[in-house]
């Protein structure tokens, strides 16, 4: 076991990509082999917070007090046999996707942020740009060994469900609670998934570290496609990439079958010109397309089939389509880039950054998109926004100066009461953690969050675990 007491030792832990300070911790703890974290946890009576990459956005491994626990040493990644590999918690994704380049296999979820462990995607159910199409992280969790707060495990395998009482190692057993709350069926990562006959395993995905600790990890893989067919398509309006996205999500074709569909508005474009010059000017609005093809005999007629579609659509004509790899490659640069720059030019400019991470069920869509717009024009606020249009999940981000910060509050708070309204999530892929409690609680209202606290104290009655996530 390795302890780190020295106050300059503990500080980079008590950072993530949220940038929010007043965390503090006594000591972090890392341990070398699940013994040593057993032992700990069984004799231990501080707060425990867990420690992932630090690529999270609300602040979930930030503690507000008593312990960090870093599970950096886990960190395996096994062989993939039958569509399936075995990963420790702090397997990054890079890492993964690496180890599975020279195999027939490909893990699709595909967050922004590649350096993210694996364990942290699933304590926030991560899911990325490929989302629309494959899924989110929980749908690529068979297994999962996670030991609890009191140091006793379990493990929880797909077909357990919560009509069945959980055995744990020290031979108890754990049931369900009674509950009326029901995950919203958009898109969704705020706060514990809750369905009806659901499995024991889905509840500690997208958990925000605070039911126990995940300690190995199996994931299904899917069979690499042969190729992807991938553009950027750039709009004279923003509204002209809507009514596309619309038609896109309509259409019943063998080959527009995308995968991912994502969204740049106009200001996006505008601090993406500064990376990539060759944006057209006349462009207000653009839309990163991937549309995966199983087999070779399929990749020219599918070509050929986006571009007649397109042909009758407003997109530009000088809009790119890859040619090669390389291609492929630099989109995905594109795509990605837009946080990085954003995370840049709020440091350069010491200005907070206020992120919404908001989805709504499929019907509202349009409605969404014009209300965002007519909100945040008249706020006068700057702004971007950006993201997974296929899943109705945008990324807004509010770029105030010092004194129009409460009105950014102000205004986020309109946002979601009416994306409640809607009955959308207040995070869709980001987590609650510590940033996002006050929307949570007016998204499922004081009598369901009582009953999410119930979820909670069955593994964890004195709150330690993660204690100021979600609650």
């Amino acid at each position: 076991m390795i302890y780190k007491t020295d106050s300059q030792a503990i500080s980079p832990y008590l950072q993530d990509a949220s940038n929010y300070v007043g965390g503090f911790a006594n000591k972090v703890v890392i341990p070398e082999s699940i013994e040593e974290l057993t032992c700990f946890l069984k004799t231990n009576t501080q707060q425990i917070t867990i420690a992932g990459a630090g690529t999270g956005m609300t602040a979930s491994r930030i503690p507000e007090s008593g312990c960090i626990i870093s599970l950096e040493r886990f960190d395996s990644i096994g062989n993939p046999e039958n569509g399936i590999i075995d990963v420790g918690p702090a397997a990054s994704l890079a890492n993964i996707y690496k180890k599975l380049e020279a195999t027939e296999y490909f893990y699709p979820p595909n967050p922004t942020e590649s350096l993210a462990s694996i364990g942290g995607t699933l304590a926030t159910n991560a899911s990325g740009s490929r989302s629309y199409k494959f899924g989110v992280t929980r749908d690529y969790v068979l297994e999962a060994d996670i030991i609890l707060v009191d140091g006793n495990t379990i493990t929880l395998k797909r077909g357990l469900t919560i009509t069945n009482p959980l055995n744990i190692s020290d031979g108890r057993q754990l049931f369900f609670p009674e509950t009326t709350y029901k995950s919203p069926l958009c898109k969704n990562a705020a706060g514990y998934y809750v369905r009806a006959d659901m499995d024991w395993l889905d509840l500690f995905i997208g958990s925000d570290g605070t039911l126990g600790i995940f300690t190995r990890i199996r994931l299904k893989l899917e069979v690499r496609p042969w190729s992807f067919i991938s553009g950027i398509l750039f709009f004279h309006k923003e509204e002209e990439c809507w009514d596309l996205v619309d038609f896109i999500k309509k259409t019943n074709s063998k080959f527009i079958n995308p995968c991912s569909l994502e969204y740049f508005d106009r200001h996006s474009l505008n601090r993406l010109r500064k990376k990539f010059a060759n944006i057209p000017l006349n462009a207000q609005s653009a839309l990163f397309f991937e549309n995966d093809i199983d087999r070779q005999s399929d990749h020219d007629p599918a070509l050929e089939a986006w571009f007649d579609y397109l042909k009758e659509t407003s997109a530009l004509r000088d809009s790119w389509f890859a040619q090669s790899s390389s291609d492929l490659k630099r989109f995905h640069e594109f795509r990605h880039a837009i946080p990085v720059l954003l995370n840049e030019e709020n440091s350069r400019l010491k200005r907070t950054k206020i992120g919404t991470d908001m989805a709504v069920p499929r019907l509202h869509f349009k409605d969404m998109m014009f209300f965002y717009k007519n909100e945040l024009e008249r706020s006068g606020i700057d702004y971007v926004i950006f993201g997974h249009v296929g899943d109705n999940h945008l990324h807004i981000n509010f770029l105030p100066d010092e004194q129009e910060i409460p009105k950014a509050h102000e205004l986020y708070s309109r946002l979601v009461r009416q994306i409640l309204e809607w009955n959308g999530t207040v995070s869709a892929e980001h987590g609650i953690g510590k940033l996002k409690k006050k929307y949570f609680l007016m998204m499922v209202g004081e009598e369901s969050l009582c009953q999410l606290k119930a979820i909670k104290e069955i593994f964890d009655p004195d709150f330690i675990l993660g204690r100021g996530n979600i609650f």
